[in-house]
């Protein structure tokens, strides 16, 4: 082994290439050597995974890096001012070491063992400074998916992600690989790319609704300050710069699973089955510029924007597509920007009235699915609610009342408190009773309906010139005209 390492240090490694078989093996053959004198060239590495190991030096490190001293890795460290990353405990990181190696988990014996071995000898150092490792796909039955297969004697052509690609498009596999906790086995099978499909056109449907509704919104114009924002507004950028906190943990941590899961609820509890829905009768039928609509249009502004910043990393395409469309963004691709240095903040206080109305609207929900199953209304907006809230309740009620009817989605609302007085007069009877037993009684509004916004109510016909229309709807028809 001396003689081999005197050889290429005096004329290098090409020397392999340079002499034959006979010629090399004279210039290393011990000179008591009593062994066959016949020898072959080898095409073979003495370990696999010297190659493979090594790669940091060809991949990380520049030439000037290349020639340090071996085991000298003080000669490769820099200035920290050179460096923002740190090692734990703020060691100066090395500009040579990959943020992260990822691989399957039977590379702990494989490429990690021999990357960390060959970089310590050489380096002193290791060459990454974090390594993730996931399980394997398998297919329906737990059997390993592999690059290819040899099935019944017939070779089967190699399963890549092209195939899944083709048939759902990048984004939809991207979203279903972030899905899976990678720490196990991932099975692979179409049924459960399905689901995330219908996931990724539940986010894809949110963010064209709130991009089609900033159509006619310039922040630089039409901002909303947060101080004067509605609380509804104010309600939902709180929980989402709740969901923004938890997701950047869970990117920290490398849990994409975490990021996916607490985004598919955000936008199918808190956007579609709230918030959006409940903001469509300001954005529909508020005066253009009315202070409500671009109050939810600030708000829209900053939710479209933050979620493609939120999706980039896994939805790079659709995050991409939306951003280019939203308005107020600083930077051309969502890829360059960054994460809000500043949080919206939303108070202990507020945001416990929120969880008071919302829990109450949950209730009132029922007692309108009832009325409608009973024929009493058709829509929510048919109806006429009138409703005790619990003591502690009340005073939150009462003081959003019109929020709440908003919430609720009914065109009258009555708020009682505890259970209300009332003289048992002709059909007063049959109304406490209902009230006794759920707290609600709906009932079919009073008034007409607006052929506009379908509220009823019982201005409609007041204006001789819309006949047809509500006060409100008069009042923001002639702020468009106007």
């Amino acid at each position: 082994v001396r003689n081999v390492a005197d050889l290429i240090e005096k004329h290098g490694s090409n020397i392999w290439f340079e002499k034959s078989a006979a010629e090399l093996w004279s210039l290393v053959k011990p000179k008591d050597w009593k062994g066959a004198e016949a020898v072959a060239k080898s095409n073979d590495t003495l370990d696999v995974w010297i190659d493979s190991g090594s790669s940091s030096r060809s991949v990380s490190m520049r030439r000037t890096e290349l020639l340090h001293n071996v085991a000298q890795a003080s000669s490769l460290r820099v200035h920290e001012a050179s460096s923002p990353r740190e090692a734990g405990g703020g060691t100066p990181a090395l500009p040579w070491q990959a943020d992260l190696y990822l691989e399957g988990s039977d590379q702990h014996r494989g490429w990690f063992q021999s990357s960390l071995l060959l970089s310590l000898a050489g380096n002193g150092a290791a060459p990454f400074r974090t390594v993730l490792t996931h399980g394997f796909m398998v297919d329906a039955d737990r059997e390993k998916i592999s690059k290819s297969k040899q099935g019944q004697g017939v070779y089967e052509k190699p399963q890549t992600a092209e195939a899944y690609v083709k048939k759902w498009g990048a984004d939809i596999v991207r979203l279903w690989v972030a899905s899976q906790d990678f720490r196990n086995d991932i099975i692979v099978s179409e049924e459960r790319i399905n689901k995330v499909a219908e996931t990724y056109r539940a986010i894809r449907n949110a963010l064209r609704y709130q991009l089609s509704n900033l159509y006619d919104f310039d922040p630089a114009k039409h901002a909303v300050a947060d101080e004067k924002l509605t609380g509804l507004d104010r309600w939902i950028l709180g929980e989402f710069s709740k969901l923004e906190t938890e997701v950047i943990a869970a990117y920290d941590q490398y849990e994409f699973h975490v990021v996916y899961q607490k985004v598919s609820q955000f936008v199918a509890v808190e956007l579609s089955a709230i918030y959006h829905d409940v903001i469509k009768d300001r954005l529909y039928t508020d005066p253009a510029n009315s202070p409500r609509r671009r109050s939810t249009q600030t708000a829209l502004q900053r939710l479209v924007t933050g979620l493609c910043r939120m999706l980039a990393p896994i939805l790079a395409f659709t995050a991409d597509e939306a951003w280019e469309l939203a308005p107020g963004k600083n930077v051309n691709s969502v890829h360059e920007s960054n994460w809000n240095e500043t949080k919206f903040s939303l108070s202990d206080e507020e945001r416990q009235v929120w969880v008071k109305l919302l829990s109450l609207r949950n209730l009132i929900l029922m007692d309108l699915e009832k009325a409608r199953k009973e024929k009493v209304i058709g829509k929510s907006l048919d109806a006429k609610v009138e409703t005790f809230s619990p003591y502690s309740f009340h005073h939150v009620a009462v003081e959003n009342q019109e929020v709440f009817r908003e919430l609720i989605n009914v065109s009258q609302l009555k708020i009682e408190p505890r259970f209300p007085l009332i003289q048992p007069e002709a059909g007063h009877g049959e109304r406490l009773g209902a009230m006794m037993n759920s707290g609600t009684v709906v009932s079919k509004a009073d008034g007409q309906k607006c052929e506009r916004c379908w509220h009823w109510e019982t201005d409609v016909g007041s204006n001789a010139e819309h006949p047809t229309l509500c006060g409100r709807c008069v009042g923001a028809v002639t702020a468009f005209k106007a």
